[in-house]
């Protein structure tokens, strides 16, 4: 099978962006280009790779960020023909005027970027009044969901562009990105006539205790009944524990109820049982775990020593990408 970007040359200018998300962003853009086949120069600055020393770092030194960000790609100048390149404006200017294809990300969209982090875009984009827990400080989203977004968002449109032929700017907003990741708080607007806020939308998600870890348990109201019956506990059937909000409203003694049955049990047993029941529920597994988890194993997902895949298909089957040549 041929992959679709097979003899296209990218050039990802991720580490000269002027900023961090931005910088992850044509990354994962770029990453996503050599997965599909593209021949990726990602050429450093005096300082060297920006991403060689971010957390997290692995054991035996380096950084797991750097190995997976640029798995596929290669050290090099940014002399010659390039198809595609990738980066803010300002790297974009200065490296890549003759590309005919770019992918510019911008906090806003075109004109002046002001300074952002990862954090400002979780809270403009009002991510963070509905992640964590209610009266409790705001907790951000683990990894970094919005780069990696925009990443996907500048690769998709890169393919367009490539597509329709010809030249072209595919402007990528960060914030746009980011509004788009908090859909949830427009649909809770439109059906509800009220945004979502932190703890509303969790009262029936809990973590739970189990004997050997924790499991998530992720529960509506329709699963209620085949729960309740699992559990086995008459106090449940008490109508103060019918309904969503009733659980809510008697949040710790519902907790105090339930938390004995996860306790006695292991996160396999538990699952089990839950899922012959149909009510969504899930181990917490270790990273170690992970690697033997069999839904990870049949997809793919993790290579033995643990690095991400990317389960890209191109007309249904899977790619394959070569490994990268250092340089």
């Amino acid at each position: 099978m041929v992959a679709p970007l097979a003899g296209k040359r990218v050039l990802d200018l991720g580490a000269f962006c002027a900023q961090r998300p931005h910088g992850l962003a044509a990354a994962m853009a770029a990453r996503l280009c050599a997965a599909y086949g593209a021949e990726v120069v990602r050429p450093l600055p005096a300082g060297g790779e920006p991403l060689a020393t971010q957390p997290p770092l692995l054991p035996g030194g380096g950084s797991a960020l750097d190995r997976f960000l640029n798995a596929g790609k290669r050290r090099g100048p940014t002399s010659g023909r390039f198809d595609m390149a990738i980066g803010d404006s300002g790297a974009l200017e200065a490296q890549a005027d003759a590309v005919p294809i770019r992918a510019r990300i911008s906090v806003f969209g075109p004109g002046d970027d002001p300074p952002m982090s990862e954090l400002g875009l979780l809270a403009l984009s009002g991510l963070l009044g509905i992640v964590g827990e209610a009266g409790g400080p705001p907790a951000r989203l683990a990894g970094h969901q919005v780069a990696y977004a925009a990443g996907l968002a500048a690769c998709t449109g890169l393919l367009a562009a490539l597509r329709a032929g010809g030249e072209e700017v595919v402007d990528v907003s960060l914030f746009d990105v980011t509004a788009w990741l908090n859909w949830k708080v427009a649909a809770g607007v439109l059906v509800l006539g009220a945004a979502p806020t932190r703890g509303n939308a969790r009262n029936n998600w809990h973590t739970m205790p189990a004997s050997d870890g924790h499991v998530a348990l992720v529960f509506q109201d329709k699963d209620w009944p085949a729960l309740r019956n699992m559990l086995g506990d008459e106090r449940l059937q008490a109508p103060r524990f019918a309904t969503a909000a009733g659980r809510a409203e008697h949040r710790p003694e519902f907790l105090s109820v339930i938390t004995p049955w996860f306790t006695a049990r292991s996160r396999a047993e538990i699952t089990a049982a839950a899922q012959a029941r149909r009510i969504p529920i899930g181990p917490v597994l270790a990273p170690v775990e992970l690697l033997r988890d069999p839904q990870n194993q049949a997809r793919g997902f993790l290579a033995p020593d643990g690095t991400p895949g990317l389960p890209l298909s191109w007309n249904g089957a899977r790619i394959q990408p070569e490994a990268a040549d250092a340089a």
